[in-house]
C-alpha cells in the first residue's frame, strides 16, 4: 500500500514538468552579428535590405538576450535573403479604385554557429503592411515599414524562445 502510495505521487508529479526557460540558444552562443539581408526580391527598394537588417540588429540590442558583434568576434550568424515582396489590394472604394493595398514581404533567414560551422536553424518568415495609394509614395513606405517591423519581432522571437 506504501508503494502504491508512493507510485501515485510520481506519476501525478513527474509529468507535469514545465519549463519557462526562453533561451533557445546552443551553448557558448552569447555574441551574434547580423549580415546585410541579401535581396532578390526584384522589388526595387535599395533601402530595402539595410532597413529589415537595421530593424533586426535594434530589435537584437533592445532584447538584450545577444550581443551584437561584428563577424570576426560572434559566436553565431544571422545570414537572410529577402525572397520576395508582393502587393495586393485590400479594400476598394466607392469609385472602383483600391482604398487600401497590402504589401507583404517574404524572407529566408539562417541562423549559424560560427564556432561549429553549422546551421542552428533556417527558416522562412512572411509578415505585411497595408498603406493608402492616395497619399502617395511615401504611405507605401510606411506600409513596408510595417512588415519590416513585424518581420523583426519574429526572426527575434525565433532566435531566443523555443516556444
Amino acid at each position: 500500500m506504501k508503494y502504491c502510495a508512493i507510485l501515485a505521487l510520481v506519476l501525478a508529479f513527474g509529468g507535469c514538468t514545465y519549463s519557462f526557460r526562453g533561451a533557445s540558444l546552443p551553448p557558448g552562443v552569447h555574441t551574434v552579428a547580423v549580415q546585410v539581408f541579401d535581396d532578390k526580391s526584384g522589388f526595387g527598394d535599395p533601402g530595402l535590405r539595410t532597413n529589415l537588417t537595421n530593424m533586426l540588429t535594434q530589435q537584437l540590442i533592445s532584447d538584450n538576450t545577444l550581443q551584437v558583434t561584428n563577424m570576426s568576434t560572434a559566436d553565431a550568424a544571422v545570414i537572410g535573403t529577402i525572397n520576395s515582396v508582393t502587393t495586393q489590394p485590400v479594400s476598394v472604394k466607392g469609385n472602383e479604385q483600391v482604398g487600401k493595398w497590402q504589401i507583404t514581404v517574404t524572407v529566408s533567414v539562417k541562423f549559424e554557429n560560427l564556432k561549429t560551422q553549422k546551421t542552428i536553424w533556417a527558416k522562412d518568415f512572411s509578415n505585411w503592411g497595408e498603406y493608402d495609394p492616395s497619399a502617395g509614395p511615401s504611405n507605401r513606405d510606411a506600409g513596408l515599414g510595417q512588415a519590416e517591423d513585424k518581420l523583426s519581432q519574429d526572426i527575434l522571437l525565433a532566435l531566443v524562445t523555443n516556444w
